[in-house]
């Protein structure tokens, strides 16, 4: 599984050199994923180091893990996984980097059709609001606009003015 990570080798591959089926090896893949997940901190043990480490702020982002068609249906007909903004198929899903881009937790997957500030209220705002509220804003790109206090987003231009 390691060499997956490593390698970035295809599971086919890998399954054929270490003598066993590939369906075992997709198996092992997802069991050793599994493990290394359970070990991950939560979100607010990520934000509770970040205060002890004096961080003077977080960022806040999200983007679409693109993937093959999957299955299943919005209540208006649309494929529940693609999205429109990118035009593809894949999972939002939001993240938090430290100040230096250091990842630092990564949430759970959306259906690509979700907006980012819509997986982010399902995973990520209400934790960042207490952490605002103990001194550790959050920076987010236009995306996040009304996700709330302590969400800090880039200031919009009234239209027309170029100053």
């Amino acid at each position: 599984m390691l060499r997956r990570f490593r390698e970035r080798g295809c599971v086919h591959c890998l399954a054929r050199d270490a003598g066993i089926f590939q369906a075992t090896g997709y198996r092992y893949l997802h069991e050793g994923i599994d493990v290394l997940a359970d070990q991950a901190p939560d979100l607010y043990e990520v934000l509770a180091r970040c205060r002890q480490e004096n961080m003077t702020h977080v960022v806040l982002d999200g983007t679409l893990i693109e993937s093959g068609r999957l299955a299943g249906v919005r209540e208006n007909g649309n494929d529940l996984w693609f999205s429109q903004k990118h035009k593809a198929f894949g999972g939002n899903i939001q993240f938090l980097p430290a100040p230096d881009g250091t990842p630092l937790w990564v949430s759970d997957v959306e259906p690509g059709s979700a907006p980012a500030i819509t997986a982010a209220r399902i995973h990520v705002l209400p934790a960042l609001y207490k952490a605002a509220a103990d001194g550790l804003p959050t920076l987010a790109d236009k995306g996040y606009i009304g996700a709330g206090i302590g969400i800090l987003i880039p200031v919009r231009r009234p239209k027309g003015r170029s100053e």
